[in-house]
C-alpha cells in the first residue's frame, strides 16, 4: 500500500483529482505562492518534496530562509513561468493557489503534469486544503493535528463571544495604508475576505461592507466616506515597505483623520505582523482572529498574552524550539497591542 494507493479528493477549484501513486516531486507556481509554502512546511515531508517554486515577489520570506536552510535554493522559476519551463523539472504536482481553473493547469495537464488548487481563504476553505495536502503528502495524522489547532483558536473566539449581543459589538474599519503617487491611500478589504471574517468573529461589526467589493480586490476610499462611517475603532493594515508606527503616527496626527471619532479618542491600532501581516489569508490568520478578538473584547479573552500566543503557534505548527521563536521571531514581531 502506502506510495502505491491511489488519493482521490476535491480540490480547491472543485476539481475531482485523482492521484495513481504519492508524489515525490511538488512544484509552486502562480499567485500568491508563499501561502502554499507555509503552509507545505508544517508538515516534515514538505521540504524534502518540494521540487521548485516560482519567484514572484516576497516568495519565501526571510521568514522559511531564516528557519528552514536550503529553500533559497528552491527558487527555481522566475515569474509567470511557461508550462514547458515547469515540465523541465519534472514534478509529479503542480500546486497553485485559487478557486478557478486557469489556463496554465489546462497546458500542464495535456503535459501529464497534474495540477491541484488550494483556496485557502476562509477556515473552512484552509480546512479542507490542509486535509488536501495531508492527503497529498501521505500523512493525514499531521494534517489532522494542524487542522485541530486553527478549530481550537475559532473555537476559543466563538466561546469568548458567546452571548454578545448587537449592541456590545463596536463598529469597526480595517484599511489598508500605501502610497499613491507619492500620497498615502487607504483602501478597505473585500467582504468575502479573511479580514471581514476576522473582525465578524470577534466581535466586531465591520462598516465598509456596503463599499466593498464582494468577493475579491480592495477598495479605496475617501476620508468623507470614513468620516461618514466614523467607527468605533479603527484598525489600520500597513504595507510592508512601509513602517507601520510611523504610518500610525501620521495618521493621528493628522488634522482631516483627527475628524474622525476613532482616531480623536485614541481607538486606533495597527495589524501585528512578524515576517508577515496577521490579517491576511497565510497561515498566521488564527493569530490575527485572536489578536483581534482580544483588541475588541479584552474582558472577554483574559487569558490573552500575544507573546504565549506565538510561542504557541510557531511550536506547534512548525516544531521550532522556545528559543528559536525568542530569538528569531518575536524580534521581527511589530504590534501596538498586545
Amino acid at each position: 500500500q502506502g506510495a502505491q494507493a491511489p488519493i482521490e479528493f476535491k480540490d480547491g477549484a472543485g476539481n475531482a483529482v485523482k492521484l495513481a501513486r504519492l508524489p515525490q516531486r511538488l512544484a509552486i507556481v502562480g499567485r500568491g505562492p508563499q501561502y502554499l509554502l507555509h503552509l507545505l512546511y508544517m508538515f516534515p515531508e514538505g521540504p524534502e518534496r518540494l521540487a521548485g517554486m516560482e519567484q514572484r515577489g516576497r516568495i519565501s520570506s526571510d521568514f522559511l530562509s531564516a528557519l528552514f536552510p536550503g529553500i533559497d535554493g528552491k527558487l527555481t522559476f522566475l515569474p509567470n513561468p511557461g508550462p514547458e519551463s515547469i515540465a523541465g523539472l519534472h514534478p509529479d504536482l503542480v500546486l497553485m493557489k485559487g478557486s478557478q481553473s486557469i489556463p496554465l493547469a489546462e497546458a500542464l495537464s495535456k503535459a501529464g503534469i497534474p495540477t491541484v488548487y488550494l483556496s485557502l481563504e476562509t477556515p473552512e476553505e484552509y480546512y479542507g486544503d490542509i486535509s488536501n495536502l495531508g492527503a497529498i503528502l501521505g500523512n493525514p495524522k499531521r494534517a489532522e493535528e494542524i487542522i485541530a489547532f486553527y478549530k481550537a483558536d475559532v473555537s476559543r473566539v466563538e466561546k469568548a463571544m458567546a452571548g454578545l449581543g448587537d449592541g456590545e459589538k463596536p463598529s469597526v474599519l480595517v484599511v489598508m495604508g500605501s502610497m499613491r503617487s507619492g500620497k498615502y491611500a487607504v483602501r478597505v478589504p473585500a467582504q468575502a475576505w479573511m479580514q471581514t471574517y476576522q473582525v465578524k468573529a470577534a466581535g466586531g461589526r465591520p462598516v465598509w461592507l456596503d463599499a466593498a467589493e464582494q468577493s475579491g480586490g480592495w477598495t479605496v476610499v475617501n476620508l468623507e466616506q470614513i468620516a461618514a462611517w466614523d467607527p468605533d475603532r479603527l484598525i489600520i493594515i500597513v504595507w510592508y515597505s512601509l513602517d507601520a508606527l510611523e504610518f500610525k503616527n501620521w495618521l493621528v496626527a493628522d488634522p482631516q483623520w483627527k475628524k474622525i471619532r476613532a482616531v480623536a479618542e485614541g481607538r486606533v491600532n495597527y495589524f501585528p505582523s512578524d515576517f508577515y501581516g496577521w490579517d491576511t489569508p497565510d497561515v498566521r490568520w488564527s493569530l490575527g482572529l485572536t489578536w483581534m478578538a482580544a483588541n475588541l473584547h479584552p474582558a472577554r479573552m483574559k487569558d490573552y498574552g500575544i507573546e504565549e500566543e506565538i510561542y504557541s503557534f510557531y511550536n506547534k505548527l512548525y516544531g521550532l524550539s522556545r528559543e528559536k521563536i525568542r530569538t528569531k521571531i518575536l524580534p521581527k514581531v511589530k504590534t501596538d497591542f498586545r
